[in-house]
């Protein structure tokens, strides 16, 4: 198995989620489209409205996961350069203050 490069997980992440955005983007565009029909029904609209939550609940899903993320990337970079920083200059205090 290959080791991968710096940042190839991130990059995965973000091409998942930009195809996901896409994909919302279009399926919403052909929902608004159905609700101009003429024939639309209660029954029809339900329909559109459960479809449009469940694009909607994916995409919000994959936002978290992206959020998620990246605020361990900050975390995790921010604690290392925080620790190197403390250990070069004592002086300086090694835990953030809350």
């Amino acid at each position: 198995m290959s080791e991968q490069r710096p940042g190839e997980q991130t990059r995965i992440v973000l091409r998942s989620f930009g195809v996901m955005v896409t994909t919302f983007e279009e399926q919403m565009t052909q929902l608004l489209e159905r609700t101009q029909r003429n024939d639309l029904t209660l029954d029809d609209a339900l329909e559109l409205a459960a479809q449009a939550l469940a694009l909607s609940m994916r995409l919000s899903r994959r936002l978290r996961e992206v959020n998620e993320l990246v605020l361990s990337l900050q975390e995790r970079s921010l604690g290392e350069l925080r620790a190197r920083l403390a250990q070069r200059f004592p002086a300086m205090p090694a835990e953030p203050e809350e």
